[in-house]
């Protein structure tokens, strides 16, 4: 749940990669949602941190991005994360952004301790 409010909500950069590593870490070598955590992390960092911020916080979204590829598949050079990322479209937020929805639903389940939908509708377009 916090991962969501963290990835839906303009809480801070900081915040949000500590819920994202905390999936890249807590689930396995070959998960996909490693990978989509992963690239979500890229995102936010990218929209929240400001000028100062975003050279280190990038740094450390491509470490774990970096990170997830090597254990995901191997990959250990440029060329190759170049691959591995455009294949299942972790470069696109339209694409992954969905897909990390369903990882965080098919953890959560319906034990949701409030109204997704309700919060939804409540944020600004």
């Amino acid at each position: 749940m916090g991962v969501w409010l963290a990835v839906t909500f303009p809480v801070t950069p900081e915040l949000t990669y500590a819920m994202l590593d905390h999936v890249v870490t807590e689930t396995s070598s070959h998960s996909d949602g490693a990978a989509l955590a992963a690239a979500t992390t890229r995102y936010v960092i990218d929209l929240r941190t400001d000028d100062a911020k975003h050279g280190n916080w990038s740094l450390l979204a491509n470490n774990l991005i970096a990170r997830v590829a090597a254990r995901h598949s191997n990959v250990q050079d440029q060329q190759a994360l170049d691959a591995w990322m455009d294949k299942p479209g972790l470069r696109d937020p339209q694409v992954f952004l969905p897909r990390l929805s369903q990882v965080v639903n098919a953890i959560v389940g319906d034990l949701w301790w409030f109204d997704r939908n309700e919060l939804r509708d409540k944020l600004p377009d």
